[in-house]
């Protein structure tokens, strides 16, 4: 599994007087999520990024290849897991501005594939590139444990919650934590990413749902739609 925290984000600090990246969004927004690493180290990331647009379903990287460093500039992802027996599960979701991939600088094969939730900005880099970097610069390296230690964090919260927690208590988890995906307008996450964000089948996703209906605090709306009717309802189950 794959978590996606944004903990190590700070404040933006200013480009240095000369440089060539002064007026670079990426520049100032690698600035915020390696608020530690040397100008030098932030202006090569930017002379060497590979950057391209995005569309909804579209592979940002496979499961089984070398993780890239990865940043969203703008949209979401979806870290998605194929399992032997054919079951599609759904890790996490990645948000723009958090800087993720880590395991790539040890060029472990991803565990998952990134797939484009809405259409994009993305900003990648050959893990093998930024280990270098990383070796030069003690700013880099911290962020990177850092990073790594509140994905497996996250990702053992996780774990337990599949362990000891029941299809309800997991659902109502799932919509209160992507609360603004499922629930915004327009909506990035749908009926159809609960069941591999939950982990259990399309008909117990669909069991607590009706619960929920029936009790006020959720509607199903069209095919694949989602309204929260009583978000304190949300709260009150899961604290």
């Amino acid at each position: 599994m794959v978590a996606y925290s944004d903990r190590t984000t700070r404040d933006a600090r200013p480009a240095p007087p000369g440089s060539t990246a002064n007026r670079s969004p990426l520049y100032e927004l690698l600035c915020r999520v390696l608020p530690d690493c040397r100008p030098e180290t932030i202006e090569r990331l930017v002379r060497t990024v590979r950057a391209r647009s995005t569309k909804p379903g579209e592979l940002l990287y496979r499961q089984g290849d070398p993780v890239p460093i990865t940043i969203i500039i703008e949209g979401y992802g979806a870290a998605r897991r194929t399992t032997v027996d054919g079951k599609v599960l759904v890790s996490g979701v990645a948000r723009s501005g958090v800087l993720f991939g880590w395991s790539g600088l040890a060029a472990v094969p991803s565990s998952v594939e990134l797939v484009a939730l809405t259409e994009g900005q993305v900003a990648q880099w050959p893990g093998a590139e930024v280990r270098a970097l990383a070796a030069a610069d003690p700013g880099l390296a911290l962020a990177a444990i850092d990073s790594m230690a509140w994905s497996l964090h996250e990702t053992v919260e996780r774990i337990e919650g599949f362990l000891h927690q029941d299809a309800r208590l997991r659902v109502i988890r799932i919509l209160t934590r992507y609360r603004d995906l499922f629930f915004g307008e327009p909506p990035v996450l749908t009926r159809a990413h609960l069941p591999g964000l939950v982990g259990t089948s399309r008909e117990m996703t669909s069991h607590v749902l009706r619960q929920l209906e029936r009790e006020g605090t959720v509607e199903r709306v069209g095919r694949t739609g989602l309204r929260l009717l009583r978000a304190d309802q949300l709260e009150v189950e899961i604290s």
